[in-house]
């Protein structure tokens, strides 16, 4: 934590009586009430029990915060327990990605999750760092109605935890690389469906799925069901050449400008920007994630960790080119669709973050979806005011 506590925060120091070597400290939000905890005494023999350390919420929504600890598990890796505690309370979590948490920027793993109780969806995020075989788990929990402002609110309080005692990491935050994978260069299967970088116009007009720019319009029926059902706006068209057919978009979620050929469509949430067909069988998300100084080539292969966790023998195919990196998988049971998926990654120079795409498509389409979404990242100008 900085020694400069931020405009609108405190600092909240807990102290267990009983576990000296739990004491820590952590950015708390002015309007949460720390609540008082009863006397615990988990069974840590019991599946992915925990010790509260503290608990912070809002008098309305409610928005939760807390710290927990536990003694870290015999065997596996951090983002593996990860993936199991979510399993283990019901949870339906996404990518599990690297990051780094307080002054020290201690290594640690976190992933966004969903829970249904009682009609009522709930959004959360979790950060699990070990330290020196002491696992501190930090999550951020809100109905999803009230997410995007809660977690702007929580997400520093989430990477804000000290350690009074720092013993250093002892476990990996992922497993080692499969041998069959390789670490700078594709296999055959990877060239098969590796993504080019900057296409050219002839090629970008050979994947156009239209020679007009309706797609992009903000009435048309695709557009507007996603706009009515509160999915996202189109972005900003700043510019359309038919003879080219292609598009150049001013995204505000990925701050930055972008080509995509004509005929695929586009929405903005603030958060993500989503390129499709209208069929849906081809998608491109595009976001800003935290890294934590993992170089890219991890980072991507970091966020195919659920799957492998699933799938230990699932064999992930790693690229880099044109200062790209990439990981992905093949046939993977994604919500019961069996489907390929790849993570782009562009180091764009912005302090703490990289640009990733999560490409999404069954076989026969992946080649085009991926040569799309290189040609995103590769084309994509920032700092760009326009998009904002």
């Amino acid at each position: 934590m900085s020694t400069t506590i931020p405009a609108g925060y405190d600092s909240h120091t807990v102290a267990p009586a009983d576990h000296a070597g739990l004491t820590c400290r952590f950015l708390k939000a002015v309007e949460f009430t720390v609540a008082e905890l009863p006397p615990s005494s988990p069974d840590f023999s019991d599946g992915a029990q925990f010790l509260p350390l503290a608990v912070a919420l809002t008098q309305f929504g409610p928005l939760v915060f807390t710290v927990a600890a536990r003694p870290a598990f015999g065997d596996g890796t951090v983002a593996e327990w990860l993936t199991y505690i979510c399993g283990k309370e019901g949870y339906t979590h996404g990518p599990i990605t690297p990051t780094r948490i307080g002054i020290g920027e201690l290594p640690a793993v976190t992933c966004d999750a969903t829970q249904q109780a009682e009609g009522v969806t709930m959004k959360l995020r979790f950060v699990l760092l070990e330290d020196g075989g002491r696992l501190f788990q930090m999550s951020a929990m809100a109905p999803e109605m009230l997410w995007l402002s809660a977690i702007e609110k929580m997400a520093p309080m989430l990477v804000s935890l000290e350690l009074r005692e720092v013993r250093g990491t002892q476990v990996a935050l992922f497993p080692p690389a499969p041998t069959n994978a390789p670490t700078n260069a594709p296999t055959e299967a990877a060239t098969a469906n590796s993504p080019k970088a900057l296409m050219t116009e002839a090629e970008v007009a050979a994947r156009a799925l239209a020679d007009d720019a309706a797609s992009l319009a903000p009435d048309h029926p695709v557009n507007a069901r996603l706009r009515d059902r509160g999915v996202g706006l189109v972005p900003r068209v700043l510019s359309v050449d038919l003879p080219g057919k292609s598009a150049r978009l001013g995204a505000g979620a990925v701050v930055g400008i972008f080509r995509i050929p004509l005929g695929w469509h586009a929405i903005d949430d603030g958060q993500r920007t989503l390129v499709f067909d209208a069929g849906g069988k081809m998608q491109i998300n595009l976001s800003q994630r935290t890294h934590g100084g993992v170089p890219p080539l991890e980072f991507a292969r970091g966020c195919l960790e659920p799957y492998r966790a699933e799938q230990p023998d699932l064999a992930v195919l790693a690229v880099e080119f044109d200062g790209i990196a990439g990981a992905g998988a093949r046939n993977l049971n994604i919500s019961g669709e069996i489907l390929d998926q790849y993570f782009l990654v562009r180091d764009l120079g912005r302090p703490g973050t990289y640009l990733v795409a999560r490409v999404t498509a069954a076989s026969a389409d992946i080649t085009m979806a991926l040569d799309v979404a290189g040609d995103i990242l590769a084309t994509l100008e920032a700092p760009a005011a326009d998009a904002r």
